[in-house]
């Protein structure tokens, strides 16, 4: 069946700077794509971050403007392997999924990096939130294992804090926080990325060692990531972001055998992409992991708009989110 696709590009600045381990993200650059057949019209969002070893903005856009100067696609056209961000918003446009109430998710909250933590960890837990992210590897060792503390125990019983360390540590400043933790394990849901790309046998001896569950996250990207989908292969949780991981159908039958495991997790993307992610996470009964997309308020423009105004997270209300006043705004 023949689709019609045409593109639109994105820039949207951070409300304040997003600070991790590598430093600071300002910006957030993507493409809207719609693709039209019959009556039917669908979204969807490429929302490259070559950090993470997906293609850039520059050969999305290239190769998106290649298939619309061909005029007419097909449902089964397959991006190459090298664009996955391409392969998922396209694959994700080409069903016409429409936003759907979908399933309940439990949504984890972000937190800002440094002692900005602890404010926004007040509003968030008056929110109803039990589940923190929170990026540490920013601030000096000692001064975040004291926000750490102070956080800790400002969070009612029950809750759990992620760490995300996005692979910025050593194997000593490693070594320093599992020590530290050993007072929280009861808190402390898990570790994620501790250590760079390719330490991936390091860090399992390490949490196999401490008792403290490490998670994956960027190892999962690039060809070389595909290993750790094999049941059996990591031990602990795997942090998913779709949007990085190539054809939606694909990704599916990849993540069902260990959806257990897997926590999905933001891009910071737009309303499409959200819903391009969600619509996935709805054909994964077994994944009940809270999810990472906790973004509503990370930007001040209307491209997570809601047809009937603001709610706290767009996730819990999916069925109000506007795609086609996203892309008329793009236009303007």
């Amino acid at each position: 069946m023949e689709c019609h696709l045409s593109f639109r590009r994105y820039q949207r600045s951070f409300v304040k700077p997003l600070r991790t381990a590598h430093g600071e993200w300002l910006v957030r650059e993507g493409f809207i794509v719609r693709v039209e057949r019959d009556l039917i019209t669908g979204y969807g969002e490429v929302a490259p971050i070559p950090a993470f070893d997906t293609e850039t903005l520059e050969a999305a856009e290239a190769y998106l403007k290649s298939l619309t100067d061909k005029g007419e696609l097909t449902t089964n056209t397959a991006a190459p392997d090298a664009l996955p961000c391409c392969a998922f918003g396209i694959s994700a446009a080409c069903s016409g999924s429409l936003p759907t109430p979908g399933r309940d998710y439990s949504v984890a909250a972000l937190l800002p990096a440094g002692g900005a933590a602890l404010n926004v960890a007040t509003v968030k837990i008056r929110q109803g939130y039990t589940t923190f992210k929170w990026k540490i590897g920013v601030e000096p060792i000692a001064a975040e294992q004291a926000i750490l503390t102070k956080l800790l125990k400002l969070l009612p019983s029950g809750s759990r804090v992620r760490l995300d360390a996005n692979g910025g540590f050593s194997k000593e400043t490693l070594e320093s926080w599992l020590k530290y933790l050993q007072n929280y394990l009861q808190q402390i849901d898990y570790l994620e990325q501790p250590l760079p790309v390719g330490q991936e046998a390091l860090m399992a001896r390490y949490t196999e060692s401490s008792q403290v569950p490490i998670a994956l996250d960027e190892s999962l990207q690039g060809t070389d990531g595909s290993q750790w989908f094999e049941a059996g292969a990591w031990p602990g949780p795997l942090v998913v972001k779709p949007a990085l991981m190539g054809d939606r159908d694909t990704l599916v039958e990849r993540l069902r055998p260990i959806s257990g495991q897997v926590v999905f997790s933001s891009v910071f993307e737009t309303a499409i992409g959200l819903e391009n992610a969600l619509s996935i996470a709805d054909q994964l009964p077994e994944l009940n992991r809270p999810i990472g997309f906790d973004t509503l308020a990370a930007f001040s423009d209307n491209l997570m708009t809601l047809n009937a105004g603001p709610v706290i997270n767009a996730v819990d209300r999916r069925d109000r989110l506007n795609f086609a006043d996203i892309w008329e705004q793009l236009h303007r």
